[in-house]
């Protein structure tokens, strides 16, 4: 079968990029402690992306343009301890951090649409959403404000998805969908990695040596994922643990909504109440081993022989649910795998 092609513009041209940092050094207590400190500026014009939105008649997706600009403000840290002690313990411990946020200074969208890809003073990554809750009630569901446009209208039982009418006229909507006036909606997060930090001790000792890094970030959001939001629609849609956590008259605190064939439209909207703290510490690696005295392995005709045990992703501090990976974009594409290994290292 043929397809057409994408359309192209023909003015497209090349991103242009300047940049400039500040950067600070420090050396202290006979060079045991060392540090770097580094703030950048990076100003992205002309970038590609989505050009204005077009009539739905086109039938196709508006073509990449050189249509925005984009400022990215950030910092780095990275602090180095090295020390000697007098039984002969040599060790290292380094730390750093770092944040970097982006700012949308030009895009062509004066109204300021959310249903755009971007406008003017958007942070890079911002979520826009609903509050919500779950019914407890019918007398809940008969007070509450009209939600028919988020939920599809349905028949609302207990433990439906409850929206919060933010601006109280009776209505929960998007308003005209624009930033001025977004309805009952407001930046509820951002799915961007903020505050990514490290640390990595390592140290030597008679033959012994030990090497630990965790890897971390400080602040992210991210919406629960398709995953979820169709609760049970096939066969093909398991069910993990989590997912079994519903509403239901014996477990009220249900995290997910009464369980619906096919979901409800609501749950597929961005809401506080799937969003999810996508903020973690994980040990990344840890590796330990023996080297054996070069006295004795010189009897036996080897300069040097290591034992030693090595592990990846052994071990993560997080908020999400069992079997979502916060590292990850797609959290359930697949997952981070756990190694364990035993070596020898023989050198003759």
């Amino acid at each position: 079968y043929v397809l057409p092609g994408g359309l192209v513009s023909n003015t497209v041209t090349w991103e242009k990029v300047t940049q400039w940092h500040l950067g600070l050094a420090l050396a202290h207590l006979q060079n045991r402690l060392k540090g770097t400190f580094d703030y950048y500026q990076r100003k992205t014009t002309d970038m590609l992306g989505p050009g204005r939105i077009l009539p739905n008649i086109l039938g196709m997706s508006e073509p990449l343009e050189n249509a925005a600009d984009m400022v990215t403000r950030g910092w780095e840290l990275a602090l180095t301890w090295n020390d000697q002690l007098d039984n002969g313990l040599h060790y290292s411990v380094g730390f750093n951090l770092s944040d970097t946020q982006a700012e949308i200074t030009k895009y062509d969208n004066p109204t300021k649409s959310l249903s755009s890809p971007y406008y003017e003073g958007q942070i890079v990554g911002d979520i826009w959403g609903y509050e919500s809750t779950l019914f407890q009630s019918s007398d809940e569901i008969t007070s509450a404000p009209d939600q028919s446009k988020l939920d599809g209208g349905i028949s609302k039982v207990p433990g439906d998805i409850r929206f919060m009418d933010i601006d109280g006229n009776g209505v929960v909507d998007n308003g005209e969908n624009t930033v001025d006036n977004p309805g009952d909606m407001k930046i509820i997060g951002n799915n961007k990695a903020r505050y990514r930090y490290g640390f990595n001790i390592s140290a030597d000792w008679k033959g012994f040596d030990l090497g630990i890094f965790f890897q971390g970030v400080g602040k992210r959001d991210l919406m629960l994922p398709h995953t979820f939001k169709w609760q049970y629609g096939s066969m093909w849609q398991v069910p993990t643990a989590v997912g079994n956590d519903y509403w239901r008259e014996d477990n009220a605190g249900g995290w997910l909504p009464v369980a619906r064939f096919n979901g409800s439209q609501a749950l597929g909207q961005n809401q506080t109440r799937y969003l999810l703290d996508a903020s973690y510490l994980r040990l990344k690696s840890l590796s330990f081993g023996y080297t054996l005295p070069v006295s004795l392995t010189k009897q036996w005709g080897i300069q040097k022989c290591r034992v030693y045990f090595t592990g990846e992703n052994l071990l993560t501090f997080k908020h999400t649910p069992e079997g979502f990976d916060p590292e990850l974009d797609d959290p359930y594409k697949y997952p981070q795998q756990k190694s364990l290994a035993l070596g020898l290292n023989v050198v003759f």
